[in-house]
Formats: structure tokens, sequence, C-alpha cells
């Protein structure tokens, strides 16, 4: 009983402490990708005055206008990542920067704009009741079941905490969105201030842009994309209020970044129309967009590009996770043996789980994620679409010719699968002969798929190919058996039934020896011919056997790639562009790799139902023997 009383008030803080891990977790990923967004638009600002400064006229005056205090310039040896974002300028002509510009991320509006305070109270009164909770079982008596109660509430607040962190993180994402857009609209108006043309004044934004009588114009536009500007020719804000009107209606945060900070650019700007930042919805996502004069500039919001929604769930699920488990352990402190046992069997499970989190479930989740997002591995961040992926492939009439073929290719199968028993059951015994045979027939089953593409490639060729030379010594004439699209697949299809009629020989070789032969001496003394004791006696003993080779062969062939890879690269005329291969060009020669993902887990999901029918039609078979 002494054990007991110093195993629970233990168990019960450490669930404590795993909340308050797990809660300082969320708190961490939310704050964190709010500062990192910070200093990446800090970074932008940084291109827009070194920009600025290798304008003619520009320098140091400029880049004070744009940044005033938040800007350091110092010499180019300064610079450096450790020194925190900023940008190197050149002078005109020069291979060597002339200055570091430094830039100090936009401090937080307020505690509030620091800090999710918000999440902080909810984390903070969730804590003090579970505190509470580890203190009230000290005083009272050991209890033996799991506190549900408690484990739900520390769900909930968790649960709570990350939305109230992850609405804070949304809330000062898109307010960094604006400013940095205003920024870029601030850029122009200055660099129109020294001298600059329209063009070369939009490009000091590092932004996407669009002179407004172009947005009419979609050939006309060059850095903006087309929906983008279509959004914003259609947008309400594009025809006017003045930069007086607009900023007064601006919350002061934003009035203080917009607002033009040197006599100079008050002086270029003055009668030019402002439109303070808004946004637009273009495929899908939202673009803080700002205008100077009659220059439109877009920025994709941060709370689109980084937003925090996935780490957030990730991070709130995986403590909740901990949570729970250390709950459990909580309800075995009065049974010793039971709590080391459990302890035990999860220490070995441990590193299994940790493998396969990492090696499989992690990659599944993360292909999972990525093809809801627009991804090309070039871009820094991934845009988020939803389901957008998943819509288009409906649509996408060269994926569905992709699975005909793929399906197409499956009707292999059932064929090899018939070779493959009839040669097992021709190859049954011990006499050397026999040996070799099955040697040799197993043989294609362990070769490299490459090695044995190109020889058949080489075999099948139109030009120098054995197979055609044969067939004209024999009066016949030649096939075109890779370069039709009529015989591409077929051609496929005898070699894939060549590469496995070896193994699922062998397969089926020691099912049959799982067969009694009694029964089969029981079937000649009643007089059943061959075909009887095959029909009554060997398909039935092979039934799982049987099951099971169909199943992974089917598997295996919607997984075809190297075949096809080596010998057509899906042609002739995609006759042979199966799924895995239409998926493999897809991310790497396309570099789609949001919809290479969807494609993949549609084809996961193909197989799935596949196999799910294959087990119904197995037990529906078991409940009707």
């Amino acid at each position: 009983m002494s054990g007991v009383a110093v195993r629970q008030p233990v168990l019960d803080s450490l669930a404590a402490v795993v909340l308050a891990a797990g809660l300082a977790l969320v708190l961490v990923v939310a704050a964190g990708r709010v500062e990192n967004a910070r200093v990446g638009a800090a970074e932008t600002e940084a291109r827009m005055a070194a920009a600025l400064w290798e304008q003619e006229g520009g320098g140091a005056d400029a880049v004070a206008g744009l940044l005033r205090e938040r800007a350091t310039i110092t010499g180019a040896d300064a610079g450096g990542a450790e020194s925190g974002p900023g940008a190197y300028a050149y002078e005109a002509g020069a291979l060597d920067p002339a200055v570091w510009i430094v830039v100090a991320p936009d401090a937080a509006d307020g505690p509030r704009g620091a800090l999710p305070v918000t999440a902080i109270a909810i984390a903070l009164a969730g804590l003090m009741v579970v505190t509470g909770w580890v203190l009230g079982r000290r005083r009272g008596p050991t209890r033996t079941r799991y506190p549900v109660g408690i484990a739900f509430f520390s769900l909930g607040c968790m649960g709570l905490t990350a939305v109230a962190a992850g609405r804070w993180a949304d809330g000062e994402l898109r307010s960094l969105s604006a400013g940095t857009a205003a920024q870029g609209a601030r850029a122009i108006e200055i660099a129109l201030a020294t001298g600059a043309g329209p063009d070369g004044a939009a490009r000091v934004a590092q932004l996407p842009w669009a002179q407004d009588p172009s947005l009419d114009s979609p050939t006309e536009q060059w850095t903006m994309p087309a929906a983008v500007a279509a959004a914003i020719a259609a947008s309400p804000e594009r025809g006017a209020p003045t930069a007086s009107t607009t900023l007064s209606a601006m919350p002061e945060r934003d009035v203080e970044t917009v607002a033009p900070p040197s006599p100079t650019a008050q002086d270029a700007s003055a009668g030019t129309p402002a439109i303070a930042p808004h946004t637009v919805e273009a495929d899908g996502a939202t673009w803080h967009v700002a205008r100077t004069a009659d220059i439109h500039v877009a920025f994709l919001g941060y709370e689109r590009t980084a937003s925090p929604t996935l780490a957030l769930a990730a991070a709130g699920g995986l403590a909740g996770l901990l949570v729970v488990l250390v709950l459990h352990l909580v309800q075995l402190a009065s049974r010793p043996r039971a709590l080391r046992r459990t302890l035990a069997a999860w220490g070995l499970l441990a590193p299994a789980a940790a493998l396969i989190l990492a090696f499989t479930l992690g990659p599944l989740l993360f292909s999972l994620w990525i093809s809801l997002h627009e991804w090309r591995l070039i871009d820094p961040v991934p845009l988020f679409l939803g389901f957008d992926n998943y819509a288009a492939l409906l649509r996408d009439r060269e994926w569905w010719s992709a699975i005909g073929n793929t399906a197409l290719f499956t009707l292999h199968v059932p064929v090899a699968m018939a070779i493959a028993l009839a040669l097992a059951i021709l190859t049954r015994g011990s006499r050397r002969a026999l040996r070799w045979a099955r040697l040799a027939l197993f043989l294609p089953g362990i070769t490299s798929v490459a090695a044995i593409a190109v020889v058949w490639k080489w075999l099948l060729s139109d030009q120098y190919g054995l197979a055609n030379r044969g067939l004209e010594r024999a009066g016949l004439g030649s096939v075109p058996w890779l370069t039709s699209p009529d015989t591409a697949l077929a051609s496929l299809m005898i070699i894939g039934i060549w590469m496995v009629v070896g193994y699922q020989m062998v397969v089926f070789q020691a099912g049959l020896a799982a067969i009694p032969r009694d029964w089969y001496d029981a079937a000649r003394v009643d007089g059943a011919g061959p075909w009887q004791r095959f029909r009554h006696i060997t398909l039935p003993g092979l039934r799982h056997t049987l099951f099971f080779v169909l199943v992974t062969s089917i598997i295996g062939s919607f997984q075809v790639f190297g075949l096809v890879y080596v010998m057509t690269e899906g042609g002739p005329l995609g006759a042979t562009d199966v799924a895995v291969y239409h998926i493999y060009r897809e991310a790497w020669e396309f570099l789609q790799f949001g919809n290479a993902a969807a494609m993949s887990w549609l084809l996961f999901a193909v197989v799935f139902a596949a196999t799910w029918l294959h087990f119904r039609f197995l037990d529906a078979r078991r409940a009707h023997d």
C-alpha cells in the first residue's frame, strides 16, 4: 500500500507535466510560425530596400524613407545570415556588393500581437484544473478506474488551446501580409519619386505587379498570375477612394505602415490614388493587394503559405495521445505487476512503433498532406488547395486512361496463375530434370526487372530483334511488338506472365504439398478420374493459396513500372502509360507533386477496394461452404 502511495502521486503529476509540455509545445509552434513569418517579411522588405538603394537617385535616403529606423546599412563585409534578415545592394555594373542592408523584423503590436494571450489563458486555466485534480487525488482514496473525465478535459483543453493559438496566428499572419503588400506599394511610390519609370519602379516592390490598364488584357501581364489580375480587375476596390479616405478607415497599425514617411515620397505621390491593402480571392487562395499610382502589387498571404494549422494539429494530437497514455498508467498505480508489464510492453514496442511512424505512417501522412497542396518542389512554400487535386483528377482523361491501361495489364494475372498451376502440377516430384525445370522457371522471378526489360527490348526490336528474325525465317511477317499501340501492352503482358509464373508455381507447389495424399487415394478408390480429382480435391485444397496469389499478383500488377520505364516509356501514343509510370512522370518530369500524391492515393483506393472485394467474396464462399 505504501508503494501505491508513492506511485500514484508520481503518475498523477506526470500526467500534469505531460499536459503542460503539450500545451507549451502548441503555443511555441504558433508563436514560432508567426516569428518566422516576421523574419520572412523582413527579408522581403530588405530586398525592396536593396532595389531602392540601387535605383538612380535612391541610396540611403530612399531606404530610410521605406523602413525608417528598422534598416541599418553597413559595409558589404558585414553581410551574412548571422546578422539577421537583410540583402546586398550593388553599384551599377559592379560584381561585388556595395552595402549590406539589415532589416529588423516588424515589432508585434502590443502583447496581444506578441503572444497568443487567449490561448495562454486557456492553457493556464486547464493546467490549474488538472493540478487541482492531482492534489485532490493525493488526499482521496486510491482509484483503479481510468480517469475518463480528466482525459476528456485534457483533450478539450489541448484542442481549445490549439484553436485559439491558430486563430491568433492567422490574424497576425494576415496583418503581416497586408503590411508586406503595403510596403511594396510604398516602395513603388518612393521609386517613382526618385525618377524611375513605372516598370522600373514596379520591379522595386519584388512582388507580382500589373499596371491598371493591363488588368483587362491578360496577354500584357508578365509577373502577376492571370487569375489574380482578373480578380483585381473585378474588385470594387479597383476604382478608387483616395489615399486620405482609405487610410482613415484603416487600423492604426496599417495606417502607420502605409503612410508615406518621407517628404520626397509625399511630394511624388500627391494626387495619385493609393488604395489601402485589401484582399482578393484567386484560384482558391487569398492575395493581399495594394495600389499606388496605376500599379497594383499582389502578395500571396502568409496565412496561406505559412499556416500553422497542420503543425498545430500534429503537436496537439501527439500531446493529447501522450496524455491519454500517461493517464492509462495512472489507473495501474495500485497494480504494480500490471504496471511493470505495461511499461515493459511499451518499451519493447516503442522501437518498432517509432520505425513504423517514421518510415510508414509518416510518409503516408506526408503524401496525403502533399496531395492537398500545389507543390513543384522548387516552390518555397506549397499552396494549399484542399481537394482540388482530387477534383481535377476526376476530369483528367489521361489519368483515367492510365488506370484503364493498368486494369488491362492486370488481366494477365489469371492467365499467369493458370499456367503456374499447370506447371506446378507437371513439375512435382524429386527427379533431377524436374528440379532443374523448377529452377529455370523460377529464375525470372529473382532477376532484376531492368535487366529483363533490356533483354526483352532487344529480342522484340523491330530492326534487329531475334523474335522478328525468327518469324521472317518461318515465312511470317514481322510484328511491331513495342512500336504499335495495338501490340505494345499485350507484349508487356506476355513478359509479365513470363516473369511471375515461376514464383507463382513455387507457391502453388507449397499449397499442393499441404493437401493430404489420402484424399487422392480415396478418390481413386471411388473411381474419380484426373479431372474430377483436380476439380474436387486440388482446387478446394488450394483455395487459400489461390486467393493469396491472386491478391498479391493484382497488387503487384497495379504497381508495374520497371518494364514500362525501360521498354516503352509509356508509348506508343500512351498505349502503355500505366498508373505508376503516369505518377512518376507527373512528379519528376512535370514537378506536380501535389497531383502525383493525389494520384497515388486514388490508386491506393482502387487497390484497396479490389482487395476488400476479394476478401468479401472469400468470406461469402466460406459462409456458403
